[in-house]
């Protein structure tokens, strides 16, 4: 499973997939040229003077060359200067929508633009060459990023119907993304089916612990008037917290943190489970 995420950040991301060798490009080509200072300004630190103005240089040779506009806009989408990251972005979206768009909604999904992420999305997944895509971080395929924003978006049957279908087209569990199953039971857990939802938190757990993951566990429980179970998943998910290397949800959706396990714990008295 690691193996195989490692490989998708190789081949499935923008910054790496889209530029790699200069020479498929017709020697002295503007495409050629745009490439080589690009090459050049990425040597520089992201955001720093010397890289932007050898990018300004690469889109005025080669104005067609989509993946300079591409680098330009990173710092300034990392900076929090949103409109104009989209501006530079929003030129290379349109040369190249099949590499960029993914990009793209993963920008409108960090600054809560959910609807904008998932015109993208659908956009993006509309096309006949779509192919898989992570979040920049790799730590999510962007079917989960078009699920949540679905969720965020009050359309929960459609983001389950999509983290469904992206869960059975991998053959068995093992190629499943770290965080498939956590995003298909909350999802699940937000449209009230509470016995899915708990199956779907079970075989995450089984294959890797998050402390989200056991919070919504412990959540459901309490739905469903499961006091001692609710009361076990809520304190491994307080025990994981402290854990030095526990994994990070990254881009969860729907974040957890320590008061809010704290809260729901000093709300439920020990009861016996429901009969």
């Amino acid at each position: 499973m690691r193996c195989k995420l490692l490989l998708l950040l190789l081949f499935a991301t923008p910054s790496l997939y889209s530029q790699g060798n200069c020479t498929i490009y017709p020697e002295g080509s503007e495409e050629r040229e745009a490439c080589q200072l690009c090459h050049q300004a990425i040597e520089f630190p992201q955001g720093s003077r010397e890289s932007q103005i050898l990018f300004d240089q690469a889109i005025e040779i080669g104005p067609n060359y989509a993946w300079a506009y591409y680098q330009k806009s990173i710092p300034y989408l990392k900076r929090g200067f949103l409109t104009e990251g989209l501006a530079i972005l929003n030129k290379a979206v349109a040369l190249n929508p099949l590499d960029y768009l993914c990009y793209r909604a993963y920008w409108y999904w960090q600054y809560k633009n959910y609807e904008l992420c998932v015109n993208d999305l659908e956009t993006y997944y509309a096309m006949p060459n779509a192919f898989i895509q992570q979040t920049p971080g790799g730590e999510k395929n962007m079917k989960n990023i078009l699920a949540l924003a679905y969720a965020k978006t009050n359309r929960l049957s459609q983001g389950i119907d999509i983290m469904e279908k992206h869960i059975n087209s991998f053959e068995t569990d093992s190629d499943i993304d770290l965080t498939d199953y956590h995003t298909l039971g909350v999802l699940y857990f937000k449209s009230n089916q509470f016995e899915k939802a708990i199956e779907a938190f079970q075989k995450q757990l089984s294959l890797i612990e998050i402390t989200d993951t056991h919070y919504f566990l412990g959540l459901t429980f309490e739905k469903t008037q499961n006091y001692s179970e609710a009361l076990v998943a809520l304190n491994k998910a307080l025990e994981s917290l402290d854990q030095p290397n526990r994994y990070s949800n990254y881009n969860a959706g729907f974040p957890v943190y320590r008061n809010d396990i704290i809260g729901l714990l000093n709300t439920i008295q020990p009861k016996p489970k429901k009969e």
